[in-house]
């Protein structure tokens, strides 16, 4: 799928959240890293174009196959820490490929957003949510004292939808 002109593959971690996605986006490519081969799949339904950017939300083991798969230049995007695992790099893999690795966090961006910057977010934000939001399946929602388990049912592996915390 073309979005502005570039290309998306969706990559998640579970073949029942594939499967979900496929049913929901039957345009866009989706691949499941549980499924062996998952690196050639991507790189397939990239159309043999370089894979020039990785969002991963969730680290660990995934990140260095995310790097694997990005072209010299390429740019990895860390928005999250699902994974438990700490991220293992050789210094090789960042050097001879002129990769670049970067993290973004919301506690960033309040940091370093001006005001301005972050109500223009925040309307964009609430836009594409209300335009978009029966594509959004919410798994459970807790109030702020269940923050905890909360957080556990967010990380689990093959959750389909988002949890909520209500405050």
């Amino acid at each position: 799928m073309q979005y502005h002109n570039v290309g998306l593959v969706n990559v998640v971690r579970s073949d029942s959240g594939a499967a979900e996605l496929r049913k929901r986006f039957p345009d866009v490519p989706v691949v499941a890293t549980e499924s062996p081969g998952w690196a050639d799949e991507v790189r397939k339904a990239a159309g043999g174009r370089p894979l020039s950017v990785a969002f991963d939300p969730v680290g660990g083991k995934l990140t260095e196959s995310l790097l694997d798969l990005l072209a010299p230049g390429g740019r990895l995007v860390i928005y999250g820490e699902l994974a438990d695992e700490p991220i293992s790099v050789h210094a090789s893999t960042l050097l001879h490929k002129a990769l670049t690795v970067r993290g973004a966090t919301l506690g960033r961006w309040l940091l370093e957003a001006s005001a301005e910057r972050r109500a223009s977010d925040a309307v964009a934000a609430t836009l594409i949510a209300l335009a978009f939001k029966d594509q959004f399946d919410v798994a459970a929602t807790y109030d702020l004292g269940e923050l905890a388990t909360a957080v556990k049912h967010a990380v689990q592996p093959g959750k389909v939808g988002t949890v909520l915390i209500r405050p």
